[in-house]
């Protein structure tokens, strides 16, 4: 009997012991594929990482959306996941949310990682959620009391809440004690000045603006900023004092001589104005960074004025004197004489700065623009051949040398070089379907009307954008009475691409001449007329042309008058204004 309960007894224990075994095997088992997934999460985060250092962004927003999906319990991957989607989410208003939701988890989880709420903090001042960005940095402010940068940070949403008294007494409050700790900075006055002008208490923005100026005695920046308050004040007497003063504490400050001299152009006093720039422009330790925004400001206000322009080419010629190796005053030398249309200058300019930067091919391109403004081609086909010296293999150049020395009259060189441009292999397709174009141009004023089209066609084929060779093969075409509906076709082709082109107006027009078509011709040569900023000569009799067919033959006179002073070698239009009529031939 004793033996059976002892038997009962150890099986129920047996048994007891395997229930036990089964249940902590399954939790082991639990607590197993849990730590897996959570170490494979880590895994894919990692690789995220890597991923982004290597800047494949849409393979580490694939990683680490999939890490936080195993892990969602990391709240630090779900902040740079969210931070990610905010960045990602620009104008989405649901992605945006959603990122910030992930930063605030994380914020509430881990408020004590500085950048983390730094971040979360910001984002939501960029989305424009004051009240929580205010809670952020009061609660940051709170874990890291010492950190001036979040006492600021909490000093300036303070300071928004420009209506709130309170708010912005808490705000001088913080930014004081920050001065207490570092010393005074015209930062932190800046801020208390803001305070009390959002509450029209000027009095205590002069006292502090004041106080800053003691507290400094060797600052020019301090004294520029009271300069600057009282000018807003209309106390001239006042600002000028003040920028005096900075000028003689750092007669290096290039933003004090700035201020002065905007302080004179304000007034209108132009010669002491000229004089603070001639003056700042001269000061051997003032930085050319500085130099160049005074002078840059001076020929802004002044150019336009002709009178003014012989003072302006003085002053660049100092600073020539001064820094004549320096790209930067030569730019801008260039730059004034293109704004004032003096295109062969301004490519004197970029000469000098050729020569300290040879291998910048965009320069080159850019030199040869300016002669082909200042309808020197044949210094732009030289400075092709110099280019294709340093750059043998771009068809560009090719390009643009072949049309600089068609204009300039050397058709053979610009066969050659065109034709070198469209054998380049490298060529981009616009850029040897121009090459065609330009080869149309040049057969056709050597009489080969019929390969003249021709190559129109061929630059059409391999680029059926090019508006340039649809209308000069259409224009062509129409002047020596070809095929007029598919000149017709060609320059509505052109219009499509350029409605507001001058010349393919023109050309339209033209062709609507030919066809008889001459109300519909008018209304087009007049819209040529009026988006064309320096109308030809061939414009202008046009105009003459169409004018005299919807019989107008005063207005007619008049258009053929105006290309006669612009083409006066042309016969056939003094014919037609000695004669008063239209003439064919």
């Amino acid at each position: 009997m004793n033996k059976m309960k002892f038997f009962i007894r150890l099986g129920g224990l047996a048994v007891f012991g395997l229930v036990c075994v089964s249940e902590s095997h399954a939790e082991h088992k639990a607590d197993w594929k849990a730590g897996a997934q959570e170490r494979r999460a880590d895994y894919i985060f990692l690789e995220a990482q890597r991923q982004l250092a290597l800047d494949n962004t849409d393979a580490y927003y694939e990683l680490v959306s999939r890490a936080y999906e195993l892990n969602p319990s990391e709240s630090s991957v779900g902040h740079d996941l969210g931070f990610y989607e905010i960045m990602l989410g620009r104008g989405d208003r649901d992605m945006t949310e959603h990122g910030l939701q992930l930063l605030r988890k994380h914020f509430l989880a881990h408020p004590d990682d500085y950048y983390g709420t730094v971040l979360y903090g910001t984002m939501c001042e960029r989305v424009g959620d004051g009240d929580t960005a205010l809670a952020v940095w009061e609660k940051l402010h709170d874990i890291y009391p010492l950190k001036s940068e979040i006492t600021l940070r909490l000093a300036d949403a303070y300071l928004s809440r420009t209506a709130d008294t309170l708010a912005q007494q808490r705000a001088i409050s913080l930014i004081d004690r920050i001065k207490a700790a570092e010393g005074p900075q015209l930062q932190l006055t800046a801020r208390k000045v803001m305070s009390y002008m959002s509450r029209r208490d000027t009095s205590s923005a002069i006292i502090e603006v004041e106080r800053l100026v003691e507290e400094t005695p060797r600052s020019a920046d301090s004294r520029v900023y009271a300069g600057d308050m009282y000018m807003s004040f209309g106390d001239n007497d006042k600002a000028l004092d003040y920028y005096n003063q900075a000028c003689e504490v750092d007669p290096a400050s290039g933003l004090a001589y700035y201020k002065r001299a905007g302080y004179y152009h304000e007034i209108g006093d132009s010669a002491a104005y000229d004089r603070e720039v001639f003056q700042a422009l001269q000061l051997p330790d003032m930085d050319l960074d500085t130099k160049l925004e005074i002078l840059t400001g001076y020929v802004k206000e002044q150019y336009a004025d002709s009178l003014m322009q012989p003072r302006i080419n003085e002053l660049f010629n100092r600073m020539v004197d001064l820094y004549p190796h320096e790209a930067p005053v030569h730019d801008l030398y260039s730059s004034y004489f293109v704004a004032i249309n003096d295109f062969k200058s301004a490519a004197e300019q970029q000469e000098y700065v050729i020569d300290t930067d040879l291998h910048n091919a965009d320069r080159w391109r850019g030199l040869m623009g300016l002669y082909f403004s200042a309808r020197a081609y044949d210094k732009a086909a030289e400075t092709g051949r110099r280019a294709l010296e340093l750059f043998p293999d771009s068809p560009i150049f090719y390009l643009l040398t072949g049309e600089s020395a068609s204009l300039s009259g050397d058709t053979v060189a610009a066969m050659e070089y065109l034709d070198r441009c469209i054998a380049n292999d490298t060529a981009e397709v616009t850029i040897r379907s121009q090459a065609y174009t330009a080869r149309g141009d040049i057969l056709y004023k050597s009489g080969k009307v019929r390969d003249a089209i021709s190559q129109y066609e061929k630059a059409m084929e391999i680029d059926p954008s090019n508006a340039l060779a649809m209308n000069n093969c259409a224009y062509f075409m129409a002047c020596e009475n070809i095929d007029l509906d598919r000149a017709a076709e060609l320059s509505r082709r052109s219009l499509n691409i350029d409605p507001d082109s001058g010349s393919s107006l023109d050309t339209y027009a033209w062709i609507m001449f030919k066809k008889g078509d001459y109300k519909e011709a008018k209304s087009f040569i007049d819209r040529a007329k009026e988006l064309t900023a320096e109308p030809s000569a061939e414009l202008y009799q046009h105009m003459g042309d169409i004018y005299f067919m919807c019989k107008d033959p005063e207005k007619a006179l008049e258009y053929w008058k105006q290309a006669a002073e612009l083409d006066p070698d042309d016969t056939l239009l003094q014919r037609k204004i000695k004669h008063k009529t239209y003439f064919y031939k």
